[in-house]
């Protein structure tokens, strides 16, 4: 009598080797991880080096989150009194609308000003089958002379292990064309530890470009990419960035993000960015296909 193994899913086998491939893991075998490099970049500490990132063939679909809302106003500043909440929802609405009209399909996890908890945000976000989540923010600091645009992905010191566990037990694995022959919770807390730690390295690129599209069409300080465990960015399943448009708390920050005009133009390199993104990410993706 044959002992029954685990058998992985043939469709899946390219993108768990691919997927293997950055973690520094063998299916076959245990192999240890070797240490990453930190890479430094003009916008800032980028996180680790990656061996190479696998991208969607196409930006079809963005949640768009404007964060805090309704009873939960954010930072206010203290120089005019805008209120983050404020500030936020109309860069996001302004965001979405530029992303509408380059065909992608929006999801926005709140369109007035309306209180939503970050679980919520987090649900709907996993519900959509988005490619992207965007939260947007504005920053605050006891130091008033700090000032500056940074974007935030999910940290390496955030335990892949213990959300990967969690998101077996309780999300389904919506993969085009996989079949599981065996479907136990260790196998798919692999696939999950995987998909996780690719979508760090899908958003580390598309901060990176939000970067270079602010420091192209705004004269802004770019304090750079960096790590962090958001709640926002830790549940969600695809790659996830949080974005701080500018410090209240700094009167001349605070005055400009009060100005339309300079939110208008916020929301259009972030929306050069995320296109930028997504054009690089086609070339990579054809030219993984020859």
């Amino acid at each position: 009598m044959q002992t029954k193994r685990n058998v992985l899913p043939v469709a899946l086998m390219p993108v768990l080797a691919g997927l293997a491939f950055i973690l520094g893991l063998n299916f076959f075998g245990c192999a240890s991880t070797p240490p990453r490099e930190q890479v430094p970049t003009p916008y800032g500490r980028a996180g680790p080096a990656q061996a190479k990132t696998f991208f969607p063939a196409k930006i079809k679909k963005v949640v768009v989150d404007a964060g805090h809302g309704g009873k939960d106003p954010g930072a206010i500043g203290k120089t005019i009194g805008a209120r983050e909440k404020d500030i936020n929802l109309d860069i996001a609405r302004r965001l979405s609308k530029l992303l509408k009209d380059d065909g992608i399909e929006v999801v926005m996890t709140r369109s007035s000003d309306r209180f939503v908890s970050l679980s919520r945000r987090v649900d709907i976000a996993n519900a959509s089958g988005a490619d992207l989540f965007i939260s947007v923010h504005s920053n605050a600091n006891r130091a008033r002379s700090l000032n500056g645009f940074e974007v935030y992905y999910v940290s390496e010191k955030a335990n892949d292990a213990k959300r990967a566990l969690a998101a077996a037990r309780s999300r389904p694995l919506r993969l085009k064309d996989a079949f599981f022959a065996d479907n136990s919770l260790n196998l798919r807390a692999i696939v999950w530890d995987m998909i996780y730690t690719q979508n760090r390295g899908q958003a580390i690129e598309l901060s990176r470009a939000l970067c270079r599209a602010m420091a192209d069409n705004l004269e802004v300080k770019i304090l750079g990419v960096k790590g962090a465990r958001f709640q926002v960015l830790w549940g969600a399943n695809m790659p996830a960035v949080l974005i701080e448009t500018g410090f209240l708390s700094n009167s001349s920050e605070e005055r400009k993000l009060k100005n339309s005009f300079y939110r208008q133009k916020i929301a259009e390199a972030i929306e050069e960015g995320v296109r930028k993104y997504s054009w690089e990410a086609q070339l990579i993706a054809e030219a993984g296909r020859r």
